[in-house]
């Protein structure tokens, strides 16, 4: 075998081997990435199908609940105000437009 021929066959073997190399990383590079997108989809699928807890609703009372609804209404200078507030008519905002002077250099 001559010297051109070795070196060819040389160069053939060691490309090949990083060919090989590179594809093995490749492949467990891919594989990790499905494991870890298993364990995220089984992580969601564990949130969506886990049922929910439900509380149950508290007794208030009825002195409480007199308390709440009170609090809830507006005092009536206020729902003045607001009914003020959605009668105005918002005027559309002033743009003032300037044309553009166009400079030329000699």
């Amino acid at each position: 075998m001559s010297r051109l021929q070795s070196l060819k066959l040389f160069v053939n073997q060691r490309l090949n081997a990083a060919v090989e190399e590179i594809f093995g990383h490749f492949e467990r590079t891919i594989t990790e990435y499905e494991e870890e997108l298993e364990r995220r989809h089984r992580k969601l699928l564990d949130v969506v199908l886990t049922p929910e807890i439900k509380l149950r609703h508290a007794v208030i009372p009825a002195d409480v609940q007199q308390q709440l609804g009170s609090q809830e209404e507006a005092p009536p200078e206020q729902q003045e105000w607001s009914s003020r507030v959605e009668q105005e008519q918002p005027e559309p905002p002033l743009i003032k437009e300037e044309q553009e002077e166009l400079w030329t250099t000699s």
